[in-house]
């Protein structure tokens, strides 16, 4: 019941009041985005085996409603010195994630701004059942001036296995800005900009993300078991927008933190591991209709 609760009342105040028709156009228009990153080798804190990982993910989505498809290849190296699998095959040779979220937008006034957002997500080696995790998101923003804002709310994602809460609280600066430096510090992501032209943006950033992936019923590690991953990853890259529908994104990567945990087939915690930092490359490419 609190469940819909939290999906119902934000959807009655965005019924309450209608947008404009030029920012409603600008809202329902579609985009579509490749993004393809690599993260180079590295070894697990203690032992000397390693991994390296390839993702590539697929986004269709507007400020309403999205979807999207992420596959991650795992190449490893030194097996027999993992802590978990045979010693001889690829303990996860690759991951897949299909997501849906919807977003509720609403203008209180001049000042005040919530957004609230619901996902369903489904992330697995092989088979899809006991795969699915569902999530909110709901943050509130007021503008302290033209310039200055501040942001506070909560993030949920629910799984049997593991639940994730955490609060979100941030300060903008000049965030939509499109000249100058720009910032938002904060939690799960900080980020500065600067804009050498209106075209052309430098950024730095650092975001937290989390996922539960469910094992193939053969699955070396663990059949039928379930990794949940934590990540702390920086970025510093450039933005360009060749037109006003087209924007590529460049970004050097380190991980700063990866941490995952293994679990039973029946949610039971059985060990945990980190992989030692190492850097990356990110490319984006993004086309709005």
């Amino acid at each position: 019941m609190k469940f819909l609760l939290f999906i119902i009342l934000p959807l009655l105040l965005y019924a309450q009041k209608p947008l404009k028709k030029a920012g409603l156009e600008k809202m329902i228009q579609p985009k579509v985005s490749l993004e393809s990153a690599y993260i180079s080798d590295a070894s697990l804190d203690g032992y000397n085996g390693s991994v390296s990982v390839t993702k590539n993910r697929l986004s269709i989505n507007n400020k309403i409603a999205g979807f999207s498809y992420t596959n991650w290849a795992f190449k490893w190296s030194n097996l027999k010195d993992l802590p978990f699998g045979d010693g001889k095959h690829n303990p996860l040779a690759q991951m897949h994630s299909f997501k849906l979220n919807f977003n509720i937008p609403y203008f209180i006034n001049e000042n005040w701004f919530i957004l609230s957002s619901i996902s369903l997500k489904s992330t697995f080696e092989k088979e899809t059942q006991n795969s699915y995790s569902r999530g909110i998101f709901s943050f509130a923003s007021y503008k302290i001036n033209e310039n200055n804002a501040i942001q506070f709310g909560a993030f949920a994602n629910y799984h049997p296995v593991s639940t994730l809460a955490l609060p979100v609280i941030s300060y903008s600066y000049r965030a939509r800005q499109s000249d100058g430096f720009k910032f938002i510090l904060g939690f799960p992501r900080t980020y500065v900009g600067y804009h050498i032209n209106e075209d052309t943006l430098l950024r730095f950033g650092i975001i937290f993300s989390q996922s539960l992936i469910r094992l193939s019923n053969a699955s070396i590690v663990q059949p039928s078991g379930f990794v949940e991953a934590q990540d702390y990853m920086s970025n510093i890259g450039v933005s360009y927008e060749l037109n006003n529908n087209l924007n590529i994104q460049s970004d050097l990567l380190y991980s700063l933190k990866r941490d995952f945990t293994i679990y039973g087939q029946d949610g039971s915690e059985l060990n945990d591991y980190s992989i030692k930092p190492s850097f990356g490359v990110n490319f984006k490419i993004s086309y709005i209709f």
